[in-house]
């Protein structure tokens, strides 16, 4: 029922975070690697480039609640069933997206292409809770976000290219050759770190659920997490007006602007698995949220009124560099009470952070001013509200 997986040496371990690392990745790929097809998509079906937007908020709405979908299922089942019908319905999913004759039919199947997608983030991460300690978790996590956040850097030009020598429909014909990848993958390289369980019951998915809510430490955790992640998709949002119009920049400098904060997030995660070579996890963690609360604070009360390009960016960079830094350990920290139970644990720490980041998300959309102050104010408050929930919960647990 239960099979004990450990990597035996460096080689084992560092083919096993680029196996997850790749899985994971499914789900910001398939995120970013049509935005730049938007205004090709808008033309084919002669709608606006709004409409098509609401494909970008019906695959948000799958990845916020698909992930509930998985917990008692990876509990029951073990890890690879779930993974393999995750990826098959995304292939599905991506390849009708490509044989797509009306923008509805695109966004009734972006979200089922995102509750396959939910499993390429449930899975992976109850592995590394199955496999690793807490402190161990949050180094692997780190890593991962190495290999996950080459996504965001490299999606957006691959989209381009797929545009310009073929059109939209290849990048979704890619999606589904990336799902074949990643499903052989799974087969042959994935362990089954806990396996079919009959003592858990499907139907016992609410109660469990319910259990896990009453862990203190991991609604906390999850919370912060589910604010920094926040932070992260309110800029994806609010970027796009803030340098392409207000700051008027092209689409390509917009492109590098993008990149640096990507390469940022991943080299502050790099840096965040060597500082816990050495600082528990708990103290590391209390350090990085000060970060983003200091940026914070300048993007809520300087960056509205001093609207300097380089002010502002700098700003942003400091955020997602911390988002790299806070997200590993959170995860970690709220998986650290459920190795009984990761799949569950795993899928609802998922769905609290994505339900947060799409109220986000839909607050900057909704506040649009055509200013910069609804992007600073809400990326600002995510940022701030990690420090103030740590604070204020550890002065009420004492």
């Amino acid at each position: 029922m239960h099979q004990k997986f450990h990597p035996q040496n460096k080689k084992e371990f560092i083919l096993l975070i680029i196996i997850l690392g790749a899985i994971i990745a499914v789900g910001p790929l398939t995120i970013d690697i049509y935005l730049p097809a938007f205004s090709a998509i808008a033309r084919d079906f002669a709608v606006s480039d709004a409409i098509v937007q609401l494909s970008l908020s019906t695959y948000f709405i799958g990845l916020a609640f698909g992930q509930i979908f998985y917990g008692p299922i990876i509990d029951r089942y073990g890890k690879k069933p779930p993974l393999f019908f995750g990826l098959i319905l995304f292939l599905a999913a991506s390849l009708l997206c490509s044989f797509a004759t009306s923008i509805n039919q695109i966004i009734i199947l972006r979200f089922f292409q995102a509750f396959g997608a939910c499993a390429c983030t449930v899975v992976p991460r109850s592995i590394v809770r199955d496999i690793f300690s807490p402190q161990e978790s949050a180094r692997v996590f780190s890593h991962l976000l190495l290999v996950m956040g080459v996504a965001p850097i490299m999606a957006p030009l691959l989209g381009n290219i797929l545009l310009e020598i073929y059109n939209w429909r290849a990048i979704f014909i890619f999606l589904a050759l990336f799902a074949i990848f990643c499903l052989l993958l799974s087969h042959l390289k994935i362990p089954e770190t806990r396996g079919f369980n009959e003592d858990e019951k499907i139907s016992d998915g609410l109660k469990k659920y319910w259990g896990i809510l009453h862990d203190k430490n991991f609604v906390i955790n999850s919370i912060i997490g589910g604010f920094t992640m926040s932070s992260l998709f309110s800029y994806i949002t609010g970027s796009p007006f803030l340098y392409l119009e207000f700051f008027e920049m092209s689409p390509r400098q917009y492109g590098y602007i993008f990149s640096i904060n990507s390469i940022g997030f991943v080299i502050a995660s790099q840096i965040n698995a060597k500082i816990l070579k050495k600082t528990p996890l708990n103290i590391a963690l209390e350090k990085a949220l000060w970060m983003p609360a200091i940026a914070a604070l300048a993007l809520i009360f300087i960056a509205p009124i001093y609207t300097n390009f380089y002010f502002v960016t700098f700003l942003f960079f400091i955020t997602l560099c911390s988002c790299g830094m806070i997200m590993p350990n959170t995860s970690a920290l709220a998986l650290a009470n459920h190795a009984q139970r990761s799949g569950s644990a795993a899928a609802l720490l998922g769905t609290i952070q994505f339900i947060l980041a799409t109220i986000a998300s839909l607050l900057i959309s909704h506040l649009h001013d055509g200013s910069i102050m609804p992007t600073c104010i809400i990326v600002g408050v995510c940022g701030l509200m990690p420090l103030i929930i740590s604070k204020f919960t550890k002065a009420h647990n004492q």
